[in-house]
């Protein structure tokens, strides 16, 4: 646990020399603004209404993207810095270390997710003060942080398989937006909005009301993208040649 964290705190070391963090909270300030810009009169009038509103928005066109972008980036950086031979030479576990790595992206889809909570309910405040209920921006924070959660499980399998091509990271950014843009037309109607990863966060979070069992099957998809994207990282793991890019061929 110990040798854990001290990875945690070296990846996060790391990732301070690089502009991905500034990159990602200016595009959830930007979505915030856009989402407001769009319909002030509407979000003035009505309490709760903006802090709803940009969770649809932020889903289908930020969050998976740049959290996709973000965990390639870290699992690709490793090769493409050339470091990858010098971690080799220390007692470093690959899995160990990947493992780490995802945990930081999970780490990051839920602060940027909370980033976004914390602009909606201080802007939320200021147009309507005392009018802001406690219960609701209780609700509305655990549909955040469910959000949080979902896009890291829904994206995950992407962040594994482009991770282990050359530029992965950008390759991951692209398919992701498609992928979640497709959860745009998903959440339509079940039972697409039930078994699309993307569409499935919103029934996981609360924010659309589905059935009991709806609601069971919706995290269980989640967690079988999680559960493959472990699966194909310990294949990748098992395989113990110095060039990774022949497992894509093998599965």
């Amino acid at each position: 646990m110990k040798n854990q964290f001290l990875l945690l705190q070296i990846e996060w070391k790391k990732l301070r020399r690089s502009t991905i963090l500034l990159i990602s909270v200016f595009a959830v300030i930007l979505t915030a603004v856009f989402v407001f810009v769009a319909d002030p009169n509407r979000y003035t009038e009505h309490v709760g209404w903006y802090m709803d509103e940009v969770q649809p928005w932020s889903i289908f066109f930020l969050l998976p993207s740049i959290t996709a972008l973000f965990g390639s980036y870290l699992i690709c950086r490793e090769t493409e810095d050339d470091t990858l031979k010098s971690l080799r030479l220390i007692p470093i576990h690959p899995a160990r270390l990947t493992t780490v790595k995802l945990l930081l992206t999970f780490l990051f889809a839920l602060v940027l997710s909370l980033l976004l909570f914390t602009i909606t309910c201080l802007t939320e405040l200021f147009l309507h003060g005392t009018a802001l209920s406690f219960p609701l921006i209780l609700r509305m924070f655990l549909q955040y942080l469910s959000n949080g959660i979902g896009v890291f499980f829904a994206v995950s399998p992407l962040i594994a398989f482009c991770a282990f091509r050359k530029n992965g990271q950008w390759a991951a950014l692209i398919v992701t937006e498609i992928y979640s843009i497709g959860g745009l037309f998903a959440a339509i109607s079940d039972p697409y909005r039930t078994y699309y990863p993307i569409a499935a966060i919103f029934q996981f979070s609360g924010y659309y009301p589905a059935t009991l069992k709806n609601r069971l099957l919706s995290v269980m998809i989640l967690i079988s993208c999680g559960m493959f994207t472990f699966f194909f990282l310990w294949m990748c793991q098992k395989c113990k040649r110095e060039d990774p890019h022949h497992i894509l061929n093998m599965i």
